[in-house]
């Protein structure tokens, strides 16, 4: 027995051999505790930088450059200085300081409102237009109360209202019905006050005129407002530039019937404003309901007509009488201006009115949708279309 365990191990120590290396080191279990690795400090966490606004010489820039800012600033120094200092002073030094503090408080004031508002381009236009309306119907009211000739107040208030009216009004505004709004308020006064002078045999009521004009600008502003609106088709600002336009060539017409002899005021002042309201009704059925202008075509339709008018009204006196002014001339410078505007509208291509969309035209009622799906008895309006 003992003789086959010695052969048994003999037989077994040679693979064991075999299998390890000669010379290399018997391996050892590894029994301390790992290293602990080194601590790393955690990553700094660094504050986020907190948004900054608009601040320092960029921010001044661009405020500046701001047409709001800009044209506010203008009627500081043109419109609300002066007419401030005419209205708390009375002598050199004190209306000067008024009028510096006022000119100057038109840029902050203005540039404050740009930082908290959002400035639309009918806000800006309305802004910059209704002070000068809102100014003259101010001065034109005060005439009217006192019968003197010391408006400033009335200037100054009247602005300042009209600014005002306008940052309000013109939030709800396209371009196209702020446009439309200052024309209506100058031509609706402009009508009133030349209509009232035509039936002023004396000339003697000049309060009421003014009165009534002041009170005509105001509703003529809605009325305008009103037309830029909720007419049928697209009203541009630029369209309106060419309502004034063909207002003017009307009334050049108009000026034709009685340009001869000696008609008197009430006649040449009527066949003036058929011819204008004449114009103006042309204008919107030739012009805007059929085309869209933008500001700059509306402006050059104005220039065009004024070359033609030019041009009319010079082969007139070449080729008249001693007469510089007579029914000719006034006839050949509308005619002249006419065709300006069609040479124009031909040299600037086919822009069809865009009219008004059909989510502007159409409306659903809620509340008669709900009756009828209830089937309550009664006549109920689910929708309403304008055309």
């Amino acid at each position: 027995m003992r003789r086959l365990l010695v052969l048994l191990v003999l037989a077994f120590v040679p693979s064991l051999a075999a299998q390890q290396q000669p010379g290399a080191p018997k391996p050892r279990p590894d029994l301390r505790e790992p290293a602990a690795k080194p601590m790393q400090a955690p990553p700094e966490r660094r504050p986020s930088p907190r948004a900054v606004g608009d601040t320092g010489a960029s921010a001044v820039a661009r405020l500046a450059s701001t047409p709001f800012v800009r044209n506010q600033t203008l009627l500081g120094v043109f419109v609300y200085g002066p007419s401030f200092a005419a209205t708390v002073a009375d002598r050199a030094v004190p209306g000067a300081a008024a009028y510096l503090v006022m000119a100057g408080g038109s840029f902050f004031a203005a540039a404050e409102l740009a930082r908290r508002l959002e400035i639309t381009e009918a806000m800006d236009l309305l802004a910059t237009r209704a002070p000068l309306i809102g100014g003259a119907a101010g001065a034109a009211a005060q005439y009217a109360m006192t019968g003197k000739n010391d408006y400033a107040a009335g200037v100054f208030f009247g602005s300042l209202l009209g600014t005002t009216g306008a940052l309000t009004l013109g939030k709800r505004l396209t371009t196209g019905a702020a446009m439309a709004s200052v024309f209506g308020a100058e031509m609706t006064a402009g009508l009133t006050i030349g209509t009232l002078y035509a039936f002023d045999e004396d000339y003697s009521n000049t309060r009421s005129r003014a009165a009534l004009g002041a009170g005509a600008a105001a509703v003529g502003m809605q009325l305008g407002a009103m037309y830029g609106t909720y007419a049928r088709y697209n009203v541009t600002a630029g369209d309106v530039n060419a309502l004034w336009t063909t207002s003017l060539i009307g009334a050049a017409a108009g000026g034709a019937f009685v340009a001869n002899g000696h008609p008197g005021h009430k006649t040449s002042t009527l066949a003036l404003i058929g011819g204008s309201v004449a114009g103006l009704v042309a204008g919107d059925r030739l012009l805007v309901r059929r085309l869209d202008h933008t500001r700059a075509e509306g402006a050059l339709v104005g220039v065009a007509a004024l070359g033609g008018a030019l041009m009319g009204g010079g082969v007139a006196v070449l080729v008249g009488s001693s007469d510089r002014f007579n029914a000719a001339t006034a006839a050949l410078g509308a005619a002249g201006a006419a065709g300006g505007v069609w040479m124009v509208e031909r040299w600037m291509g086919n822009r069809p009115d865009a009219g008004r969309r059909l989510s502007e035209r159409l409306t659903v009622t809620p509340q008669g949708l709900a009756f009828a799906a209830a089937r309550v008895p009664g006549t109920h309006s689910l929708v309403r279309f304008e055309f």
